[in-house]
């Protein structure tokens, strides 16, 4: 009779696979935090490089350029033009789900240059990738840094939002420099943007000498006056959140011909998506009373795609908190704040979970796109603080890949949120 060679079934009890797994999960923290730190000079060098040679909205070719060859040369797998954009890309590394996103912006403000620390924002997304892709040979998932131009100005992240871009993305994040005053949106009521319309409202008319026989003519500079005072006068009876604001653009040539052409560019703006819209059909309204006063032909455009609310997921944020607090970045506990600005996040908010938390670069208050502000894009304390701020966004990812049901949690907040703005 032979021997039985065969070996016994080895099981492991359930502390045994709990420790395993702790101890995986601590090994991909330290390649998260490791590959950032590696590339620390690589990222910071590139951060430079946008900063020396400033770029604006949809014109970023050389910081496009440059940001995906690092994400190449790092093992991602980019494709450039993406949405009919020269200058976005999208870059990806890892297979399966969950999919996590980090955002980059790169263009620089007309005239200033890095006012806004874009060159910052850049490398803090593709930080957080390079260092969620360190993590994925431990863990599965797919990691995507998306290059998006032109936030200033025409909104890329909106082109790419109706491109289809994030759709099967599971959650997106990025990050933006501040002041000492910058908090991570932790609470409800925090990281509040305002939906933005831009409209363009032209009235064309009859020119006539304004002494001779103004009779004959047709002022369209008067039917954009009555506009403007409509506009005006409508901003006592809208909600607290709403904001309109506009100029006129073309108000006709000479003070002696009655003027045939007048133009206005206004932005309505409101703390949701559904209100903002509710406002731009009482300011069409508004324009159409004044076209009736006048005999004015009206012409009422949109001469770009309308910017969505901010809708900051708080329990993402709440994950990037405990992680910047543990790598020893704190910040002022964020609290609920009425919205000013706008952004193009907004329209991705809208289609996937997401959060820009804020962080500080200065050690002071200032005012935002000033000279200032473009020292400090290029400071010691910048580049350390984004640096943080990248190994927070990607230490958050790894949790959403490791941590079962923060991913659901993460997506129940999401569509309250969302249908509780009519979304």
């Amino acid at each position: 009779m032979s021997a039985d060679n065969s070996q016994p079934i080895q099981t492991h009890s359930a502390e045994e696979q709990i420790v395993q797994v702790q101890y995986e999960i601590a090994a991909a923290r330290h390649a998260v935090v490791q590959a950032i730190d590696e590339a620390s000079d690589e990222l910071v060098a590139l951060s430079r490089f946008i900063h020396d040679h400033p770029e604006i909205a949809l014109e970023e070719v050389r910081a496009s350029a440059a940001c995906a060859a690092l994400l190449e040369r790092h093992g991602f797998t980019v494709v450039r033009g993406v949405a009919g954009l020269p200058t976005a890309f999208r870059a990806e590394a890892g297979r399966g789900a969950p999919r996590i996103a980090y955002l980059s912006e790169y263009d620089a403000l007309p005239g200033l240059g890095h006012g806004c620390g874009h060159n910052l924002i850049a490398i803090a997304g593709i930080g957080a990738g390079i260092g969620l892709n360190a993590a994925l040979g431990e863990v599965p998932g797919t990691v995507l840094v998306f290059g998006t131009p032109a936030e200033e100005a025409v909104g890329g992240k909106i082109i790419m939002a109706n491109a289809g871009l994030f759709d099967e993305v599971d959650a997106a994040m990025g990050a933006h420099p501040g002041t000492s005053e910058a908090v991570c949106p932790t609470v409800e009521g925090s990281g509040q943007a305002l939906a933005c319309q831009a409209v363009r409202v032209e009235f064309r008319g009859r020119s006539a000498h304004a002494a001779a026989d103004p009779y004959n003519g047709i002022n369209a500079l008067d039917a954009l006056v009555l506009t403007y005072n409509g506009i005006n006068a409508l901003r006592q009876h809208v909600r607290s959140d709403a904001r309109l604001h506009g100029i006129v653009t073309d108000g006709g040539q000479a003070p002696n011909v009655i003027p045939d052409y007048a133009a206005g560019l206004f932005y309505v703006r409101a703390g949701t998506l559904a209100y903002m819209r509710e406002l731009v059909a009482r300011v069409r309204r508004i324009a159409e009373g004044a076209a009736l006063m006048t005999g004015a032909e009206l012409s009422f455009s949109f001469p770009e795609e309308a910017n969505s609310d901010m809708i900051s997921n708080c329990t993402l944020a709440r994950r990037i908190k405990v992680h910047l607090d543990e790598l020893g970045l704190h910040m002022p506990e964020a609290g609920p704040e009425e919205a000013s600005g706008s952004t193009d996040w907004g329209n991705v908010s809208y289609v996937v979970p997401s959060v820009e938390t804020g962080y500080p670069i200065l050690d002071r208050v200032c005012t935002w796109h000033s000279p200032d502000v473009v020292a400090a894009a290029d400071s010691p304390l910048g580049y350390a603080n984004t640096l943080t701020v990248a190994k927070a966004l990607a230490l958050t990812g790894l949790d959403l890949l490791t941590q079962p049901g923060l991913l659901d949690e993460v997506q129940r907040e999401f569509e309250r949120a969302k249908a509780a703005r009519g979304g």
